[in-house]
């Protein structure tokens, strides 16, 4: 017993989440560099995915029950030493024919189902790093629009500021008031004469 607890403790420290997140981190990193976005799957095409993995073989009770109640001369080699006549043989044989029907069948299911999962984990996978380099995208726009705001809101509170600083025209002397207007270019170039 004394041996199993620093086994589990040596499990526990393998994995740990923040290291487990760095590794990821690193990984998705080096992913990024040779990322192509018209490998990011459609969201619809991965709920899809998903789905099918709900039907898969694993999740087929009724067949895993099946297996399970496999009679033991199925599955054991010395119950061949009981088998007396011919017609207890061609019985046998009949249930390990049917025995391994279901079985390759069954292999087949699973073998197609890890293939479906893998795909759907590179479609997460694609996912995930479409989705991080979008947001990384929209992060660095919206550090632009910040800057350009901060920018926009300086000038704004300048041209304020130099607004309020001039001189207010409605409290200077009516400085037309009483002069003759000016004479028009016709009169002024007029030849009398």
């Amino acid at each position: 017993m004394a041996e199993k607890k620093p086994k589990e403790k040596e499990k526990e420290e393998d994995v740990n989440p923040e290291k487990f997140k760095e590794i990821l981190e690193e990984q998705d990193e080096e992913d990024q560099e040779k990322f192509n976005p018209d490998d990011m799957p459609d969201p619809e095409a991965l709920v899809k995915s998903l789905r099918e993995l709900e039907n898969a073989a694993s999740s087929d009770a009724g067949v895993r029950e099946k297996i399970a109640k496999l009679p033991p001369e199925v599955q054991d080699i010395s119950m061949l030493e009981k088998i007396q006549d011919k017609d207890s043989a061609e019985s046998l044989s009949k249930l390990v024919n049917d025995a391994c029907s279901l079985l390759t069948d069954y292999n087949d299911r699973l073998n197609k189902e890890l293939e479906d999962r893998q795909h759907t984990f590179k479609m997460f996978h694609n996912y995930r790093l479409g989705q991080k380099l979008e947001l990384k995208s929209a992060e660095e726009k919206l550090e632009e629009y910040k800057s350009k705001l901060a920018k926009v809101t300086s000038v704004r509170k300048e041209l304020k500021s130099h607004i309020q600083n001039l001189p207010d025209l409605t409290l200077l002397p009516d400085v037309t008031g009483g002069l003759a207007p000016l004479p028009s270019a016709g009169d002024l170039f007029a030849i009398d004469g």
